[in-house]
């Protein structure tokens, strides 16, 4: 288990300073160097601490004896993702007109992931029935306001859409914070 809190814990981090990456690079009417510099270092941090906190997160999930049998099947999370993944893609795009980002794919990654972690800390009676609802909540509401960020953020202002962009990461982070703390106490 201590390998996926720290993995999650770095997936924090990585939040933390892709805000900073962003809130830098991402200002409306000021061009910057975006992956050169202090912004070079910052994305680079942002990278490795992603990289290295959803390796250990699925290494330490792999790894953790369960008690019992998962409530979900690890297949059945990632064949819904992608379902989810290009549905999603299809009802933006098609629908409402909103050009497909990268953003798409890391806001449908993370859900998965941890819908992975709750699932698992439930198999290994490391949650409750009862927390593991309300992580999920949590992570459903995380993506909630994620997915409508990215669909409203080309029709926001500028400055509206800036500040916008940040509320996912910073959603994210708050709610991996808690599904983490959740798993100590």
């Amino acid at each position: 288990m201590h390998k996926v809190i720290i993995g999650q814990i770095l997936l924090v981090i990585c939040c933390i300073f892709y805000v900073i990456w962003w809130s830098l690079c991402y200002k409306p009417d000021v061009i910057v160097n975006r992956t050169g510099g202090i912004n070079g270092i910052l994305l680079l941090i942002t990278v490795g601490c992603g990289l290295a906190g959803t390796a250990l997160t699925l290494y330490g999930l792999n790894a953790m004896p369960l008690k019992q049998i998962p409530k979900l099947n690890g297949a059945t999370i990632i064949l819904g993702g992608i379902i989810v993944y290009f549905a999603l893609m299809a009802i933006t795009r098609g629908l409402l007109k909103r050009p497909v980002t990268t953003e798409l794919v890391l806001i449908t990654a993370w859900a998965m992931l941890e819908v992975s972690v709750i699932n698992t800390l439930t198999a290994g009676q490391i949650y409750t029935d009862k927390q593991n609802t309300i992580a999920m909540i949590l992570i459903a509401i995380a993506f909630v306001i994620s997915m409508i960020l990215y669909v409203v953020y080309y029709k926001m202002e500028p400055m509206k859409a800036y500040y916008a962009a940040m509320v996912p990461l910073i959603t994210e982070a708050i709610s991996m914070a808690i599904v983490t703390v959740m798993a100590c106490v």
